[in-house]
């Protein structure tokens, strides 16, 4: 597996690519099962006080370790870790259904999160190997596919489910079971794997001197910033859209995800091609400002068709935010840092999954009510898109000066 260079051609759709991109679908389904995670809680009678901790636990335990693994994982290291990971994660979905104090649901989530983690940080480790530089726009708007795809088809798959596994903590186990075609699909993988495709001095990660210097570097400092807000912002959206979807009405609250996620992957399918032709900063600016105008509609929302069509239009900004918003990270890298890079792009989602949920689960329990609880989702976005500014501005003029 050698890494793409800059020049020559470059092909995306490559074997390793595609393993890569299923396996991580595979994992990332895990984590969508968990849209009702607070109506759960609730039921379960864990206090309103404590159930955005317990919702932030998993990502609370990515946040704690995923310095650490952007640094020392390696490609060289990346496949074991994987496998490894798969099986822990195999290993904590069944375990939900044990735990019924806030002592066990947090020891759960804790494991939950550091096995999801570690497969993130394992398949973004091979993945900077894989993405040719020129296509990378293009490439990380459809492995985002990975992600997005469970996200589409878990709510409804678990509403059919609940009826049927009795609850939502025997869906979680049954879950488990699409670990093991992940397993399945890193075998081959592994077999391309031998160590003559790694060079030496990719034994190792970065050195201090590197890792302070990329960090003390403005675009990636203001990447890394957007991205904290930018999953702020959704995290609350996605922890806490079923109980208000709930409260306008809606029968099936999976629609919401549905639809936005429906309407997220049709914009990187359909917009895939053009999204390395377009200026990928002030794009990404662009969706996240449209991104907190929708998020503001929310609580205006007055029927659920009104909610649903918002929806759409909240999907597809994020069809175009996030994938761009990785495609810039990676650019703006150097080859060997990129792992490293992404990961941190990774730390940042972490963080914002931590703060989503606990800002969230504060203002519900307060007088804020879900009007506050978007209106500090909205300023995120927000926040995010004024952030990709000076390196909107620096695309712009780079364009304009570019001889025709």
């Amino acid at each position: 597996m050698t890494p793409p260079s800059d020049d020559g051609p470059q092909r995306l759709f490559t074997y390793d690519f595609a393993v890569l991109t299923l396996a991580a679908a595979f994992g990332f389904c895990n984590i969508a099962v968990f849209y009702g995670l607070a109506s759960w809680l609730e039921r379960q009678g864990v206090d309103p006080a404590w159930r955005g901790a317990v919702i932030a636990a998993e990502p609370m335990a990515a946040l704690a370790v995923r310095p650490f693994l952007s640094v020392l994982v390696t490609a060289r290291r990346a496949l074991l870790l994987a496998r490894l990971s798969l099986a822990g994660l195999g290993l904590a979905l069944p375990c939900y259904q044990f735990a019924h104090s806030v002592p066990e649901l947090l020891a759960v989530r804790i494991f939950h999160g550091l096995s999801f983690v570690c497969l993130v940080s394992a398949v973004m480790a091979l993945l900077a190997r894989t993405v040719p530089p020129k296509l990378s726009g293009r490439a990380f708007g459809y492995f985002s596919l990975a992600s997005l795809v469970p996200y589409a088809l878990m709510p409804p798959l678990t509403e059919w489910l609940l009826p049927r596994a009795g609850g939502e903590a025997r869906a979680y186990a049954w879950t488990a079971l699409l670990t093991l075609p992940a397993l399945a699909l890193m075998v081959p993988l592994g077999k391309r794997l031998g160590r003559k495709a790694f060079p030496p001095e990719e034994r190792h990660g970065p050195s201090r001197a590197e890792i302070l210097e990329n960090l003390g570097r403005p675009p990636v400092l203001l990447l890394l910033g957007a991205n904290l807000l930018a999953f702020a912002a959704t995290t609350q959206v996605f922890f806490f859209a079923k109980p208000y979807a709930l409260s306008l009405g809606l029968a099936d609250p999976g629609l919401f995800f549905t639809v936005s996620t429906g309407a997220s992957i049709a914009v990187r399918v359909l917009a895939g091609p053009y999204y390395d032709r377009l200026p990928r900063r002030t794009a990404a600016l662009s969706a996240l400002a449209l991104l907190g105008a929708c998020i503001v509609l929310f609580p205006l929302a007055a029927s659920a068709t009104t909610f649903l069509a918002l929806a759409g239009v909240y999907g597809s900004c994020l069809g175009v935010a996030m994938p761009l918003a990785n495609a810039a990270m990676f650019l703006e890298s150097p080859a060997r840092l990129r792992g490293m890079n992404m990961n941190l792009m990774l730390f940042m989602m972490d963080a914002g999954y931590v703060l989503g949920p606990l800002a969230g689960g504060a203002l519900l329990a307060g007088s804020g009510g879900f009007g506050a609880l978007f209106g500090v989702s909205a300023a995120c976005a927000t926040g995010a898109a004024l952030l990709y500014l000076p390196l909107a501005a620096r695309e712009l003029r780079a364009g304009a000066d570019a001889p025709h």
